[in-house]
């Protein structure tokens, strides 16, 4: 129990990561300075002074690392909230003394995931707000309307259509152990999140799943596929061998599918082989991509290929997020009106068989 407290003390004490758009900003600010000639250590101790105080706590250790003689992409790495893509452009960089212009890039970059991202998370958010909704009514009318409705029936001692049966059950069923399921439904949802956050075979089952499902599979691969050839172009053009620049990427794309065809690729590329004709022995890659990037090895141009090819997957991501709005938005104002109607339609059934008989 007394370790217990000190643990939860200790994390309290910890210095909370700045969120994404605070660390955006930092970057940004950084690569001004440099551009300005502004050398490393001085701008770090000017950016130290314009951060509040939890967020001078965190940074503390990077400018630490710098003044023991630490690169700054060593420095970052140890934050863990930079991807190993990341810091290997950012180590790159210093060692071609380009950082101001990786440290641009990298924030460019990192506010295209983040715009990607929010596009995901909006086609998903609406349809699950709508569901809740349509459970809560649901909900509502099953344990508040349907009972008072119901001891208004058993006065008339007479036999209720099946429609009406079903539904009284239902509200029966729910009073007894709704609690309990939502109870359930929390412990659940809260394992999940735990797996989720914990277990990297959850989350590579979870995209594979999401990658063959009719809607959210064409978004799962698009932006898979746009994080990849966005990827492999920084690295390349910040001058990583194809080597490291594919074990970068490798790291960009997480769990999703793509990553089972990371290690044959890279053997593939080891062993003299063309990037395009690995590609094209992989079918989770589409034929655009290694007919494209075929074309850029003979021409020379594989950078700006892959950078068309990696806005034409992010720009189908934007078009299929929208396409799916439009889609989900009437199908469950439907659902949720299949619902509602059917219920209220099981509480007067009754009163309307009852006035044909009087």
């Amino acid at each position: 129990m007394h370790t217990l407290v000190q643990r939860l003390q200790s994390w309290r004490k910890r210095p909370q990561a700045p969120i994404a758009s605070a660390r955006r900003q930092w970057l940004a600010q950084l690569a001004m300075l440099l551009s300005s000639g502004t050398a490393l250590h001085p701008a770090l101790g000017l950016l130290q002074l314009q951060q509040a105080v939890p967020q001078q706590r965190w940074w503390q250790p990077v400018l630490n690392g710098i003044e023991q003689g630490q690169s700054l992409s060593y420095s970052l790495s140890q934050k863990m909230v930079f991807s190993e893509a990341d810091i290997a452009l950012l180590g790159m960089a210093e060692q071609t003394g380009r950082l101001n212009e990786q440290l641009s890039r990298l924030v460019h970059a990192q506010q295209r995931r983040q715009s990607l991202k929010h596009e995901v998370q909006r086609a998903i958010r609406y349809p699950l707000v709508v569901l809740a909704g349509a459970l809560m009514v649901s909900a509502y009318l099953l344990t508040q309307v349907v009972p008072s409705f119901a001891e208004l029936y058993a006065s008339f001692d007479a036999e209720l259509p099946w429609l009406t049966q079903r539904v009284m059950n239902l509200s029966t069923w729910v009073a007894n152990y709704g609690l309990y399921l939502l109870a359930t439904l929390a412990l659940i949802s809260g394992a999940l999140a735990c797996f989720w956050r914990r277990s990297a075979a959850v989350r590579s089952g979870l995209y594979r799943l999401l990658w063959h499902l009719p809607l959210a599979g064409p978004l799962t691969r698009a932006h898979a596929l746009g994080q990849w050839h966005r990827g492999l172009c920084e690295t390349l053009s910040a001058g990583l061998s194809f080597v490291d620049a594919l074990d970068c990427t490798a790291s960009l794309i997480g769990q999703s599918p793509l990553s089972r065809a990371q290690t044959p690729l890279r053997d593939a590329v080891c062993h003299g082989q063309r990037l395009s004709e690995a590609l094209k022995q992989q079918p989770l890659y589409p034929a655009l991509s290694w007919q494209m990037i075929a074309i850029g090895e003979e021409s020379g141009m594989l950078a700006t290929i892959l950078e068309t090819l990696a806005a034409q997957f992010e720009a189908e991501l934007e078009r299929r997020c929208e396409q799916s709005v439009k889609l989900i938005e009437p199908l469950l104002m439907a659902f949720l009106g299949v619902i509602v109607g059917t219920l209220v339609l099981s509480l007067y059934l009754p009163l309307f068989q009852l006035g044909q008989v009087i």
